[in-house]
């Protein structure tokens, strides 16, 4: 059995979505980090659902390591696995595999995901064509990429 640790902070639909279909996938034993009531899960998840823990900020770091560390017991085993759907979860959730060993991906390719500016130079110096693109700071920064860029800009 794979342990999985699903970290749904909010009971949104679409979160719920792929949560469900971490906890039906065959070979897995399932546990969720939310900031709701961990009441309004186990229906949802049944016999599924190992172990539930209720964090006040998901999207910190030291909480969701604490949180992952003290799922062991109910999933018989340190979790393998860390994963969120959300696109803000994904740099804490790399800071806490990281800091646990969990395999997944790791703070430096969850920041090359989450700062588009930086993808963007990463892909293009990985030889992917990528549009133009400048972070810019104020009007007079964005005037001076677009003369030197051209039009039409998006």
């Amino acid at each position: 059995m794979v342990r999985v640790v699903f970290v749904a902070p909010y009971a949104a639909d679409t979160t719920l979505r792929f949560a469900r279909a971490a906890a039906e996938l065959p070979g897995v034993r399932f546990a969720l980090i939310t900031q709701e009531p961990p009441e309004r899960f186990h229906s949802e998840f049944g016999a599924r659902l190992a172990g539930i823990r209720r964090v006040k900020d998901a999207f910190d770091a030291k909480e969701l390591a604490a949180a992952t560390r003290s799922l062991a017991k109910e999933l018989d085993g340190q979790p393998e696995r860390l994963i969120g759907v959300l696109e803000q979860l994904q740099v804490p959730l790399a800071e806490v595999r990281e800091q646990l060993s969990i395999r997944g991906m790791d703070v430096n390719e969850a920041r090359n995901f989450r700062d588009k500016s930086r993808m963007k130079d990463v892909l293009r110096a990985s030889g992917l064509p990528c549009a133009r693109h400048r972070l810019c700071s104020n009007a007079a920064e964005a005037l001076d990429f677009a003369r030197a860029t051209g039009f039409p800009l998006v």
